[in-house]
């Protein structure tokens, strides 16, 4: 019985909440501000990575370009010991650790 009972009242408050949200001017607007902000962060977010891939792709083709003059610096042997930095965090951590992987596997890291 107390089961029952609880559907009922389950029912009929998603009842009147659905159709009182529905038929409510403030919530329509309020659905439609977020909806648009919403959409606009996902397209910024899609600009923000390609802009990164594109730097990643200009940063890959001069280390491609340079690799004689790399070759070159790196024989001589003579660098000198510099304390860890911090990796950057986040999507532009992300890429630079990408290019750095892939300069690395292509033989054109110092």
């Amino acid at each position: 019985m107390n089961q029952f009972v609880q559907r009922v009242v389950n029912y009929v408050a998603n009842e009147l909440f659905v159709k009182g949200l529905a038929n409510s001017k403030t919530f329509q607007k309020f659905a439609v501000h977020t909806d648009r902000h919403i959409q606009k962060f996902k397209k910024e977010g899609v600009e923000h990575l390609n802009s990164h891939v594109d730097e990643l792709h200009k940063e890959i083709t001069k280390a491609a370009y340079s690799t004689s003059t790399k070759a070159a610096a790196g024989s001589k042997g003579g660098g000198v010991m510099q304390p860890p930095q911090k990796p950057l965090e986040g999507i532009p951590g992300f890429f630079r650790a990408l290019g750095k992987v892939i300069r690395r596997d292509l033989g054109l890291d110092k």
